[in-house]
């Protein structure tokens, strides 16, 4: 069936659609219409976003919220228009406004027709910053239903959007969540999402839950004077923990067809002075040079340390209190043109690191081959560009990429870097591989290794499978792949 650009009924529902569902898009507004709480659980690039504005037209809601992080908000005013019949006057971005302009959008909205739905659109970091954006500005404009894109980004209880949200969600009445990664990091991630969407079911007390989740290593814990998890048995009662999740949840499997992918560990042996460095950073928390010196003062520090001296690269700080970044090594930089090299000349690349550095080590690699450079990070943005051809290589940064931006031009995609986040790897992994992409994906993960012992690289990727491990066990429909 064509669809017009007026309203019309899919064949076999009771819902009014612009544009023809996917049959699990279907399924799922099937699954949320009754409900007012209800999360999404959707791998990236399935329409999550078209599945919600349709359940927003249905349910014949007036005065919405979206939240989501910023890539993602500059999505949903094309996505609204494109699947609704709404007109650009009722999506209000408000994370474009200025204190002033929402203070006046406040007046817009109270004189307009209680009929007339209105969408309004923020991000995470501006929903609570903003002294405008406290709940009273909320209360004003009547809300009667908040939806958390990427809810994921809510799922640390003490962050103060986190906080903030779950207060808004006791004075809406219908709240919803949406995400391919619930479970971004471990099975407690649940927590402060629920705590948002319907906090009857796992509580408000922090601290309970914990107790009732986790296992808790007494010994360990009492020496270091905070609770730490048992390594060796950190969860229990998943079973629960899964039940709760899944009454109010749909876990939604696309049925469009997707090419298959395969991935593969590329190991880059570590030249004489990274390995050196790397051995006494480990040993001595702390390296010398002759223009200055770097020490580390906490296990995170250690992590991020050992990470940039594996890119090549350590901040030395001099005895006049100023520091910079010193270049220990281009072995990896090196290593990227012989592979680049290696591929054919015509074949769009995307390569994922950490950090801003290497960055710029594959900038220099995507010069030296003469193939241009397009790069996604929070510096840049030059996407555009490499989606028209003009370019070959994408550079992109994990904190600014890894969500809501479509990369099927390219199925080779590099992670030059490993970040230690399940989350964002599983995010920045489904870029290439989503609806539009008609090629099988190959990832490569480029993994530093020394001559005797393990880097960091190897203990982010035992992580990962660690954690997917336990996220497993508490998906109801297996793993997330």
């Amino acid at each position: 069936m064509r669809f017009a650009k007026q309203m019309g009924v899919y064949p076999g529902s009771k819902f009014e659609f612009k544009t023809k569902p996917w049959a699990h898009q279907l399924k799922a507004l099937e699954y949320m219409y009754p409900r007012d709480t209800a999360a999404l659980y959707t791998k990236p690039g399935s329409g999550k976003t078209k599945i919600m504005i349709d359940l927003v037209i249905n349910r014949g809601f007036k005065r919405v919220l979206v939240v989501a992080p910023k890539k993602p908000c500059d999505v949903w005013t094309p996505q609204i228009q494109l699947h609704s019949n709404l007109t650009q006057d009722s999506i209000v971005p408000l994370h474009h406004l200025s204190g002033k302009d929402k203070a006046e959008q406040i007046k817009l909205v109270m004189q307009a027709s209680k009929d007339k739905t209105i969408i309004f659109v923020c991000n995470y970091d501006s929903v609570w910053r903003d002294p405008i954006d406290k709940m009273w500005f909320y209360k004003k404009l009547g809300l009667d239903c908040v939806i958390c894109d990427e809810s994921h980004r809510i799922k640390s209880p003490s962050s103060r959007c986190s906080r903030f949200l779950g207060k808004l969600g006791k004075t809406v009445p219908h709240r919803y969540l949406l995400t391919g990664t619930p479970l971004a990091e471990n099975p407690t991630d649940v927590y402060a999402q629920y705590r948002f969407l319907d906090p009857t079911i796992y509580g408000t007390n922090y601290r309970a839950f914990c107790d009732r989740y986790q296992n808790i290593d007494a010994n360990l814990s009492a020496r270091v004077g905070f609770p730490i998890l048992d390594k060796s048995n950190p969860y229990k009662n998943l079973d629960e923990l899964k039940e709760k999740m899944f009454s109010c949840a749909f876990y939604m499997k696309s049925t469009v067809k997707l090419p298959k992918t395969s991935r593969m560990i590329v190991k880059i042996p570590m030249d004489e002075i990274s390995e050196q460095t790397y051995k006494e950073l480990s040993k001595e928390g702390a390296v010398e040079f002759e223009e200055g010196f770097m020490t580390v003062n906490n296990a995170l520090a250690m992590i991020i340390r050992k990470q940039q001296v594996t890119s090549g690269y350590l901040p030395v700080e001099h005895e006049d209190g100023t520091s910079e970044l010193k270049r220990i090594s281009t072995y990896r930089r090196t290593f990227l043109y012989k592979f680049l090299q290696g591929l054919p000349e015509s074949e769009p690349v995307v390569v994922f690191a950490k950090f801003q550095k290497d960055l710029y080590s594959i900038r220099k690699v995507a010069e030296r081959l003469g193939c241009g450079y397009s790069e996604v990070s929070g510096r840049e943005d030059s996407l555009k560009d490499w989606k028209a051809g003009k370019t070959r290589v994408l550079g992109v940064q994990y904190t600014a990429g890894s969500e809501s931006i479509d990369l099927t031009r390219s199925h080779l995609c590099i992670f030059y870097t490993l970040d230690h986040s399940l989350g964002k790897y599983e995010q920045a992994r489904k870029r290439v591989h989503r609806p539009g992409q008609e090629s099988p994906c190959i990832y490569y993960h480029f993994v530093a290794t020394m001559s005797f012992g393990r880097t960091i690289d190897q203990d982010i990727l035992q992580c990962w499978k660690d954690k997917k491990d336990y996220i497993n066990l508490v998906m109801k429909e297996g793993k997330i792949s």
